[in-house]
């Protein structure tokens, strides 16, 4: 959640959540609510902007490109950006050196990875002492579980561990998956079909 701050006119709270907004080189436009008594209000202020290089990372391709960071706003690693309509999670700023935070006017290049873009998962089955790799193209909210059954063409695996950035999960969304291990099954009364976003089967 993306948040700036002004002072409410209703209840005085000094920070609000951003709903919309629009910037150029000479202005900057908000529709903001307050987090506190939910007034919706706008914005608009004359700001300076300063560019900087974008990295996009989205799976095993990138894109560069040049964006307008607001002068005196800082940005931090872990922070969510919207460009073109892509949702972006901030990895990496360099100052040229790496920082975890700085304000926009000192960042040369901004490193980022897509939350919009498909995400590709690898799963790795145990079948009798052999392992296989399924490869999938899912949307990144696609949710995953542990003991849950899945199906691809014909085969059936239960999820048995899954891997995430921070660690192993019961539950996770594939944008947060790392790799999924998972058994084979014969028989499943239920199963989820991931057929449609096979990839690659590699044995």
């Amino acid at each position: 959640m993306e948040k700036i701050y002004d002072k409410c006119e209703i209840c005085g709270n000094e920070e609000f959540e951003v709903l919309k907004k629009r910037e150029s080189n000479k202005y900057a436009y908000y529709l903001v609510r307050c987090l506190n008594c939910g007034h919706v209000k706008e914005i608009e202020d004359k700001v300076k902007l300063s560019q900087a290089k974008l990295i996009i990372s989205r799976e095993d391709k990138s894109e560069a490109k040049m964006i307008n960071l607001i002068h005196d706003v800082e940005y931090k690693v872990g922070d969510e950006i919207e460009v073109d309509g892509e949702t972006l999670r901030i990895t990496k700023i360099e100052v040229p050196e790496s920082v975890n935070k700085a304000k926009g006017e000192e960042i040369k290049y901004l490193w980022t990875k897509s939350l919009s873009a498909p995400k590709k998962i690898g799963i790795s089955i145990n079948d009798r002492g052999k392992t296989y790799s399924i490869y999938l193209i899912v949307p990144p909210d696609f949710e995953f579980e542990v003991d849950k059954v899945y199906k691809v063409n014909e085969g059936l695996f239960k999820i048995k561990k899954i891997k995430t950035e921070k660690g192993d999960r019961r539950k996770a969304k594939a944008i947060e998956i790392k790799r999924i291990y998972g058994d084979p099954v014969k028989f499943s009364r239920s199963s989820i079909d991931l057929t449609e976003y096979l990839k690659d089967i590699k044995r």
